[in-house]
């Protein structure tokens, strides 16, 4: 089967987590399933009003998810938040996209294409990752020295954690966003 992951993106971290997704597009090549999933990421600013879609194209065999993203949310997250939300959020709209063609697929294909994308996101930081290690670490009153050395994450993104669970809302550019927006531009 193909999956693959494209972008309409600039100035967040969205470009750099697609490119990690490139093994799980290779990896996908190698699993059984009745037919390709192709999903684009567009990170736009709120005002343009885009919304999340899904279509289906029996003619391809193919399904189509075009995934928005609200820019103004993700300039200021971290680019470890950034893989986690769109991670958790990938994975949701894939389980409920995939469920709504049962005629394609049956649930037990559905279960076990599943089952192997959520193996591979958890075990690269894509869902319950370092952020949510954190998260959990710092409400059971851990210092942030010790949650650092432990996950092995710089102190300052630390901090910057346990600001946002005490009610801090960034109104900045996180600094990941600034050095991706350094970067080549990703395009379409």
């Amino acid at each position: 089967m193909k999956l693959t992951f494209l972008l309409d993106t600039y100035g967040t971290c969205v470009g750099q987590l697609r490119d990690e997704l490139l093994p799980l597009e290779e990896l996908a090549e190698t699993w059984k399933f009745p037919y390709d999933i192709h999903m684009i990421f567009r990170v736009l600013p709120e005002s343009y009003g885009r919304k999340t879609f899904r279509r289906f194209d029996s003619r391809d065999h193919a399904l189509y998810l075009d995934i928005s993203i609200i820019y103004e949310k993700y300039q200021r997250m971290s680019k470890n938040e950034q893989r986690e939300a769109l991670g958790i959020y990938l994975y949701h709209y894939l389980s409920e996209s995939v469920a709504k063609y049962k005629k394609h697929a049956d649930q037990e294909t559905q279960d076990q294409f599943l089952a192997q994308v959520k193996n591979w996101m958890l075990e690269n930081n894509w869902l319950d990752g370092k952020i949510h290690k954190a998260r959990g670490l710092l409400a059971q009153n851990t210092g942030l020295y010790e949650v650092s050395q432990q996950l092995q994450m710089p102190l300052e993104e630390i901090e910057y954690i346990f600001l946002r669970m005490n009610d801090y809302e960034p109104t900045e550019v996180h600094p990941d966003n600034i050095a991706a927006g350094k970067a080549p531009p990703y395009h379409l």
